[in-house]
């Protein structure tokens, strides 16, 4: 009798204590490989402890390009996440087509002080058309890394990088190392697309005017740092081919001592210094008629199609992310660069400075850095220009002619997306 007394007695008591509702699934996909993983997992796991209201889980989908292709098939299907992150000159597309939640009324709740926790130059490219559809989260531009034993080993200061196109010609041309008919070390790599669209810029160019959308990619400018890059490839021989034609090759070439110098993003920073076995350097990009780097990197931004109850836990881990000590994790384990007020002093970002100085090249190079327009046909033009440079690399098609057709197929593509 007293143990049925006891049973009932603890059944209602359990029946009358209030039953704690299951954590709020979010979903989010990122583009950060390796280093970028770990940091990602990082923040999502105090992101996760720091409340019990919401549980986000991250996946990696892929490098820029590979993530908006699954995104542009998820979205008409309903199995796009609750978070994405888009790479600067790609969420045009998707703020112009509804797929992301305007962000302006909950910024505007929060006041001003929110965003004023950035710093400027991480704001330049988070709006589109002047409205609010993401926030940035790791930004980058490129920069030059060097081999500073192969520099020693020609004979070169290692403490002085080129400086100039002209310069870098004739450093890559003394790092190269041939035996016979085989080469031992070429003198350059990582001319990938972030850093044709630099040496353009460089070389008074443009690919489109972020001003009005206007295509300049078959002016002077473009058509005279295309040439130079591929003659660096096709006449001088002094950049291997397969790493010209498939960009994701040149960190293998320059990691594994076959290249001297390669080009690369400040986000790749992490990942090169840990698979190196010799001593980096990390300098500016050498500068033409002037001196610019294009700022890349990525946002987040949240799905439109989401429920309340999803937005509300995406902005609260956008929230949670915008604070010096949870940016100081992307920026230590990655070399993104700082982009909150007050993370250069978070201790193991200081640390990291400190120990590092290829990320105050990095953060220096902020002065001539510039933002790049970005209409909803970028990412279109974006995956057309590889197989454009790929013609003119190989010597199939004259430089001139090559961007002349791509202009004006650039041109089409823009007009048909309303610019």
């Amino acid at each position: 009798m007293l143990k049925k007394f006891l049973v009932a007695a603890a059944a209602a008591m359990l029946a009358s204590q209030p039953v704690l509702a299951a954590p709020v699934e979010i979903s989010f996909w990122h583009s950060l490989a390796k280093n970028g993983t770990e940091a990602v997992n990082e923040i999502v796991e105090k992101f996760n402890a720091s409340q019990s209201e919401y549980k986000l889980t991250a996946e990696y989908t892929g490098n820029y390009d590979d993530s908006t292709t699954k995104l542009q098939a998820a979205i008409p299907a309903g199995t796009a996440p609750d978070l994405m992150m888009l790479e600067v000159t790609r969420y045009g597309l998707f703020a112009d087509s509804g797929v992301l939640e305007q962000l302006d009324a909950t910024l505007e709740k929060e006041g001003p002080q929110f965003l004023a926790q950035y710093l400027p130059f991480a704001l330049e490219g988070p709006k589109y058309l002047g409205k609010s559809y993401v926030l940035p989260f790791n930004v980058s531009t490129p920069v030059m890394y060097y081999n500073k034993d192969a520099f020693r080993a020609a004979g070169l200061d290692p403490e002085m990088p080129p400086k100039t196109w002209a310069e870098l010609r004739d450093t890559a041309t003394r790092l190269t190392v041939r035996e016979g008919t085989d080469t031992k070390q070429w003198g350059i790599t990582g001319l990938g697309q972030f850093v044709r669209w630099a040496f353009v810029a460089q070389a008074g160019g443009e690919w489109v005017d972020p001003k009005d959308n206007s295509v300049l990619i078959d002016g002077d400018g473009a058509v005279k740092a295309y040439t130079y890059m591929a003659d660096l490839v096709r006449k001088d021989k002094l950049s291997p081919e397969p790493a010209a034609i498939d960009e994701k090759l040149g960190s293998q070439y320059f990691t594994s001592g076959q290249s001297a110098i390669n080009f690369d993003s400040t986000g790749s920073f992490g990942s090169l210094r840990s698979a190196a076995k010799f001593d980096i350097g990390v300098a500016p990009l050498p500068c033409d008629v002037k001196c610019a780097a294009p700022i890349g990197g990525a946002t987040i931004g949240i799905n439109a199609a989401s429920d309340d109850a999803h937005k509300a836990g995406a902005w609260a881990f956008l929230k949670f992310i915008s604070s010096p000590e949870i940016n100081a994790i992307t920026f230590v384990k990655t070399g993104y660069l700082p982009i909150m007020k007050g993370t250069a002093e978070v201790p193991a970002a200081r640390e990291a400075i400190a120990k590092e100085p290829g990320y105050s090249v990095a953060i220096k190079q902020l002065d001539v850095a510039f933002v790049r327009s970005r209409p909803p046909a970028m990412p279109a033009i974006r995956a057309k220009e590889p197989a454009i440079w790929q013609t003119i690399v190989l010597g199939q098609t004259d430089d001139r002619k090559a961007l002349e057709a791509f202009g004006a197929e650039m041109r089409t593509m823009l007009s048909r997306t309303g610019g």
